[in-house]
């Protein structure tokens, strides 16, 4: 039965036997008897019994009202509430009660004073406040009946609609000894929910200290046994990706490498993880349902998840309901985070990416002139915007900027408007230096003429892209620097025969590093062959890095989702297999980015000053 029902329920009878007490309540001493308010107050109570309420309130009010006070004031105060309350106009019904609980604290209606006030906070969603009065009668109410009710009212709504710190902030006010019981019952369940059993046990301790009673030794005891059990348990994580459907391969990776890493950390780690495994079968829905059932059903702490940013970001909103963790393995589209309080981005995002680009080429390099090329989609124009942004306010000059649809088998087009704006830029004459040639005797043509005004051309391109765009970039005759975005770090596509000769040199940044000198790497990399019989590639390792960044923290003692939640906040320079990972002061988002450059065949890390 709904707490609305209950109420309901409660309501009819305390109008129904309640008023058969002594309607005289208050101090007799200066109470007028009036014979004619007798039959005004029957009336009245006659129009709520028949369920007219409306004409019970304008019985009632004038009662409740005068001046003089009478034999049934008290009564009259309480049901004007009451009528007001059943009319839906709860702000009204409030005063009523305040007057009746501040004026005759002595009345035989206080407690129903108390309840009525309780049901009208509760229908006005201020929960603290409903539960607060609700608990004053279960400690001072002399009606078994009522007694039981608010008790039972006040347990379902602190395990329905307060958080666990609500219910803490409850335990101070709680004086008597069934009050103090329910808050202190109800928030031990909401530790152990919470991962906190050894809080549950201390809670429960400290009422059987205070109240030496076995009333509700019971309950007591049971709650302690949880506690024990659930200290026991492992920690469950969700992990939620794309194991069938359009990013089977790449969410198999991932997962692969999260179970090498939970393979790695059994009899290492203080804290064992139960892994909850879901397939969001590449769709954004069955995404939605996943998250839903994981973090409503099996209380998990964090979750692992997902692949794309967009489904990323759509798991973290609904996570971040009940403040749970999402660490999000792959994502790197700008505002991810900006979905859920708890969303946590392993990966840079495109915005950090292009920032760090640009500060590299500028202030390392020494670059001060650009162009862009770049696919004409979210992805190249958020990687652009940060990219030239940045070099616009650090004082360089973006000299052209162009954009390709679909494939970039034909930018002909679009170097040739580079190659424009560059003459434009340096005031070459390419029409003179033409005749000049040919008065020399020459045959030059306008795609000779080098374009040496361009320091670097920003390429932000996709792997699949490079083929095209690489040696159409040669032929465009202009002598810059290559910087790229994260698809460029495929070492198999820069060495491909018809590319190589063309991008050596060319510079980009990327998430994934795997450091070959790196003693710690070479060791992942040799077990995980050894194990799983395959060589770990970048999806394996976001896995491995997502997996052992939480059983860290957990093992610094966070155990619950909101510490989990803390530690990972204030984390700074943690040391995974694919870099570094920085969250502290960056909004969730892993502000380390690795920036690489591809010479002679293998990619190289280049320093940069953190």
């Amino acid at each position: 039965m709904g707490l609305i029902k209950t109420l309901h329920i409660v309501w009819c009878l305390i109008a129904i036997f309640g008023l058969a007490r002594n309607g005289l309540s208050q101090d007799w001493t200066s109470v007028k008897v009036v014979f004619e308010r007798e039959s005004d107050f029957n009336q009245a109570l006659a129009f709520y019994k028949s369920n007219d309420y409306k004409d019970a309130l304008a019985a009632f009010e004038p009662l409740a009202s005068s001046r003089d006070l009478h034999q049934f004031m008290t009564g009259s105060l309480l049901m004007t509430g009451k009528s007001l309350y059943q009319l839906g106009r709860f702000n009204e019904a409030i005063p009523y009660f305040d007057r009746l609980i501040a004026t005759f604290p002595k009345s035989n209606y206080i407690d129903d004073a108390y309840f009525a006030r309780a049901t009208c906070y509760y229908r006005q969603e201020q929960y603290t406040k409903a539960v607060n009065d609700l608990l004053w009668v279960t400690d001072w109410s002399t009606e078994e009946v009522l007694s039981s009710k608010s008790i039972r009212l006040a347990t379902g709504i602190m395990r329905s609609k307060l958080s666990l710190s609500d219910v803490r902030s409850l335990l101070q006010y709680s004086n008597g000894e069934n009050s103090a019981a329910a808050v202190t019952l109800e928030l031990a369940r909401k530790e152990i929910a919470d991962g906190s059993p050894e809080k549950a046990v201390a809670a429960l301790q400290n009422y059987k200290k205070k109240y030496d009673s076995k009333k509700y030794a019971t309950q007591i005891d049971q709650l302690l046994k949880e506690s024990a059990s659930s200290s026991a348990s492992p920690v469950k994580v969700g992990v939620i990706l794309p194991l069938t459907g359009y990013y089977a391969e790449e969410g198999a990776g991932i997962l692969r490498g999260i179970k090498f890493a939970q393979q790695q950390a059994r009899g290492h780690s203080s804290i064992p993880i139960q892994l909850m495994v879901r397939d969001s079968e590449s769709n954004m829905v069955k995404a939605i349902h996943q998250i839903k059932d994981l973090v409503g059903n099996e209380k998990v702490r964090a979750v692992i998840g997902e692949l794309e940013s967009g489904v990323t970001a759509g798991i973290g909103a609904l996570a971040s309901l009940d403040q749970v963790p999402v660490l999000a393995p792959a994502a790197t589209e700008n505002d991810v985070v900006t979905a859920g309080e708890t969303i946590y981005q392993l990966n840079s995002n495109l915005e950090i990416k292009g920032q760090a680009l640009a500060e590299y080429a500028f202030n390392i390099l020494g670059l001060r002139h650009f162009a862009t090329l770049a696919p004409a989609d979210e992805y190249g124009q958020q990687l652009t915007n940060s990219f030239t942004a940045k070099i616009d306010q650090l004082g360089g000059r973006i000299i052209a900027q162009s954009w390709y649809y679909a494939s970039p088998e034909d930018l002909s087009r679009q170097f040739k408007t580079i190659r424009d704006a560059a003459f434009d830029f340096s005031d070459t004459d390419v029409s003179k230096l033409i005749r000049e040639a040919e008065e020399k005797g020459k045959d030059l043509d306008e795609k000779d003429i080098s374009v040496h005004d361009i320091d670097a051309i920003f390429l932000p391109v996709y792997a699949d892209d490079i083929k095209y765009v690489a040696p159409q970039f040669a032929l465009s005759n202009i002598r810059a620097q290559i910087l790229g975005g994260e698809y460029w770090d495929d070492l198999q596509v820069l060495l491909a025969p018809q590319i190589q000769p063309y991008v050596n040199g060319a510079i980009f940044v990327s998430d994934y590093f795997p450091d070959e000198a790196n003693r710690e790497f070479r060791s992942f990399r040799s077990e995980f062959r050894l194990k799983m019989k395959r060589t770990p590639e970048r999806w394996e390792v976001f896995g491995y890095d997502a997996f052992n960044l939480l059983s860290a923290v957990m093992n610094q003692g966070a155990k619950t989702a909101s510490q989990i939640g803390e530690k990972l906040t204030a984390l700074s320079d943690y040391p995974g297999i694919k870099g570094r990972i920085t969250f502290k002061d960056n909004r969730r988002v892993n502000k380390e980015v690795n920036v690489l450059q591809f010479l002679n065949g293998r990619i190289i890390k280049q320093e940069v000053s953190r």
